[in-house]
């Protein structure tokens, strides 16, 4: 039988279950009738043949369950009336209603909840075009219960000296105040070597990133804005590139804007400045 016939008859089945009935119950009477005439050719009375037939075939009842149970409409059916039942169960139990809904709510709840968190932190890619190849160290002091130290100076210049690193980047968090356009803000800011940017293979959309000279001190007066602090504090206006800006009483040249997308170290960072605290070494590609 092909699909689109099991389909309309299973269909049928499911919907005109009355008509149904009587032509499968015509089917099997006149099957019945067939077999008796059979036996009657052999010498036995109607009344013997029927008798002997229902014997070897067993009741209607029987066959119609047996030709019903063949076809999925069967299956529908039944999920169906365990439902019905299962509702009604349910509608006079009010208590235990109760409880399996808030069940149900807790566990999926928490299903969805633990799934967000492997899916951000295990299975989603980060957000950079070479995001398999980008690794985060740090140093860990187990006799004192410490488990994430940040590099020492002159342990980040032993990595950048690696051969097996493409670009060796820190990073540090803080906060700033902006002023001298409009209200005083305090605003989140990361500060980056000249390799932050290269490291994670993505540059402002306005601009330039860091250069290696501006991690010395007295040339670190630059800041890279963040798309949403340009577009919220700044109107998006692409000539704010050169312009200065007040930044803890100093005076500082917007060099670049970095695209909506870009959320590291996190996506609460409003600016990015030199960290010259690192001394910077020849960038090796």
């Amino acid at each position: 039988m092909s699909l689109l016939r099991n389909i309309t008859s299973g269909l049928r089945s499911l919907f005109r279950r009355d008509q149904v009935d009587r032509e499968l119950n015509e089917e099997l009477r006149a099957y019945l009738e067939m077999e008796a005439a059979e036996k009657m050719k052999q010498g036995m009375s109607r009344k013997d043949a029927l008798r002997a037939v229902r014997l070897e075939q067993g009741s209607l009842d029987v066959s119609k369950e047996v030709v019903r149970a063949a076809g999925w409409e069967s299956l529908v059916e039944t999920c169906w009336q365990d439902l019905r039942f299962g509702f009604r169960q349910l509608r006079k139990n009010r208590g235990l209603t109760i409880v399996c809904v808030l069940t149900l709510a807790i566990g999926i709840g928490a299903t969805t909840a633990i799934f967000g968190v492997v899916d951000s932190l295990l299975l989603r890619p980060l957000p950079y075009p070479t995001s398999h190849r980008i690794v985060r160290i740090w140093n860990t002091f187990s006799p004192r219960g410490l488990t994430e130290l940040a590099a020492s100076e002159p342990e980040f210049l032993e990595y950048h000296q690696s051969q097996t690193l493409a670009h060796v980047a820190g990073f540090a968090l803080g906060s700033t105040t902006l002023t001298g356009r409009g209200d005083p803000a305090r605003l989140s800011v990361s500060w980056g070597t000249s390799d932050f940017f290269a490291a994670l293979g993505t540059q402002p959309v306005l601009g330039r990133s860091f250069s290696p000279d501006e991690q010395e001190l007295g040339h670190d007066q630059v800041v890279i804005l963040s798309h949403h602090l340009w577009r919220d504090r700044f109107g998006s206006n692409p000539a704010i590139i050169g312009k200065p800006v007040i930044l803890n009483g100093k005076s500082c040249a917007v060099i670049g804007v970095m695209p909506a997308n870009f959320r590291f170290p996190s996506g609460d960072v409003d600016l990015w400045q030199p960290l010259p605290s690192l001394l910077p070494c020849e960038s090796k590609a």
